[in-house]
C-alpha cells in the first residue's frame, strides 16, 4: 500500500475553508500531536488523537490538497469541529511527483471559516 492509500484508510475526515469563501470537498489526512524528542509532551492533555501539548500537531495529507499555496485566511476543519492554522507546510516529493503533504498546524479559535 502506498502512502495516498493509508492516509485514504487510516486519516481523518477534513476539510479546508478559507476567508474568500472557498469550502473543499471533505477528504482525509493524519492529524496527530507533534511530539518532541525531549519528551517535554510528557506532560500533555490527553485527548482523543492523542497527547497534545500547546496545541501544535502535525498534518500529512494528500498532494491534491496543497496547504503550501495557502495564506493565513485558510483553515484545516476536523469532523470534531476543530479548526488549525498552518504554520508552515512542505511538498514531499519522489522524483518529480509529489508524494504528500506535511505540514505544522496549531489549533485555533480565531475566526469561523
Amino acid at each position: 500500500m502506498n502512502i495516498t492509500g493509508m492516509i485514504n484508510k487510516f486519516g481523518c475526515s477534513v476539510h479546508i475553508s478559507g476567508a474568500d469563501g472557498y469550502h473543499s470537498t471533505p477528504f482525509r489526512a493524519f492529524i496527530q500531536p507533534l511530539r518532541y524528542k525531549t519528551k517535554l509532551y510528557l506532560q500533555g492533555e490527553h485527548t482523543p488523537i492523542g497527547v497534545n501539548r500547546n496545541d501544535v500537531y502535525l498534518y500529512i495529507g494528500p498532494a491534491n490538497h496543497d496547504l503550501t499555496k495557502l495564506d493565513s485566511t485558510y483553515r484545516i476543519h476536523d469532523k470534531e469541529n476543530n479548526k488549525y492554522m498552518i504554520d508552515r507546510a512542505e511538498k514531499i516529493m519522489v522524483q518529480d511527483t509529489i508524494v504528500y503533504v506535511w505540514a505544522v498546524i496549531r489549533k485555533t479559535t480565531e475566526g469561523d471559516l
